[in-house]
């Protein structure tokens, strides 16, 4: 089996980049952003993608250091960069009226998030989130097709909630890799200047909607010392795995990680909704 934080065949690529922005330190994390930016021509319409690596929270036992002044982690626009419909005038039929979709080309995926307005970024293919760090220093699990939700609440934390997409090969058994990718996440997300997060298997369950068949995995965290108001008492992170029907002996991953025991956390029912919206590229709503 091919680990998710080092697929084969390509799956994702982090190009070493001569001053990349230093590790912005807050706290106990110590947040990593690499962006890079492609220029592609096309029939006279440039499109700009970045894509932006984000170590979300310190990897357990790595050393937080203070950027220097001018070291600033690179914006990416609120943009879902969907394809036009092919009946302009026909409004996009969605299964949560009123949100927008995010689809990962890369993995065949589409889902919903609410609006810009409710604090959700759409950020699409375009952006790359990662944990962990191996020797080369590319992380160890990393998902993209990202959308986030309130983008550094407080000085010394990520975000309270991101979702995105990934796959695994070598391997067909979908409960298994549910609860891995789930537990994975869990215990390098959520770390606090007194260490990694405990973390347990709440469920791991038969997931069947939109045409997905698969399994879905809930892990919880519990933080150690968290800084009150900032960093989250608890966390959770639901990942559903189905097949990847473009390739052989393979699954994808669709993941969200969620603070949780804050005022300003993401509710359980958007969550829910989110993930009952996860659907293939080609679905069609009815």
């Amino acid at each position: 089996m091919t680990w998710p934080g080092n697929p084969q065949n390509g799956n994702y690529n982090y190009p070493q980049q001569p001053g990349a922005p230093a590790p912005r330190a807050s706290g106990g994390m110590s947040p990593l952003m690499l962006a890079l930016v492609a220029m592609v021509m096309v029939v006279a319409v440039v499109i700009a993608v970045v894509v932006v690596w984000n170590t979300l929270r310190e990897r357990p036992g790595a050393a937080a250091s203070a950027p220097p002044p001018s070291a600033t982690a690179h914006e990416v626009d609120d943009d879902p960069s969907e394809e036009p419909s092919e009946s302009p005038g026909e409004p996009e039929k969605l299964i949560n009226p009123g949100w927008r979709t995010v689809t990962s080309h890369k993995w065949g995926f589409t889902y919903e998030v609410p609006p810009s307005d409710d604090g959700w970024a759409a950020k699409g293919d375009g952006f790359i989130v990662g944990q962990g760090e191996d020797e080369n220093g590319v992380p160890e699990i990393a998902m993209s097709g990202v959308a986030i939700y309130k983008d550094q609440p407080c000085d010394g934390w990520g975000d309270r909630a991101v979702t995105g997409a990934q796959g695994i090969t070598e391997t067909q058994d979908t409960a298994a890799m549910a609860k891995g990718v789930a537990s994975r996440w869990a215990e390098l997300s959520f770390t606090t200047d007194a260490g990694a997060a405990s973390t347990s298997v709440r469920s791991v369950e038969e997931f069947t909607n939109n045409g997905l068949k698969g399994h879905r995995a809930i892990v919880d965290a519990t933080l150690k010392q968290p800084t009150e108001g900032c960093q989250p008492p608890t966390a959770e992170v639901h990942t559903v795995v189905v097949p990847n029907p473009d390739e052989e002996n393979a699954v994808r991953a669709f993941t969200i990680l969620a603070d949780t025991g804050l005022p300003d956390a993401a509710d359980t029912d958007v969550l829910e909704k989110i993930l009952n919206s996860l659907r293939d590229q080609e679905y069609e709503v009815g």
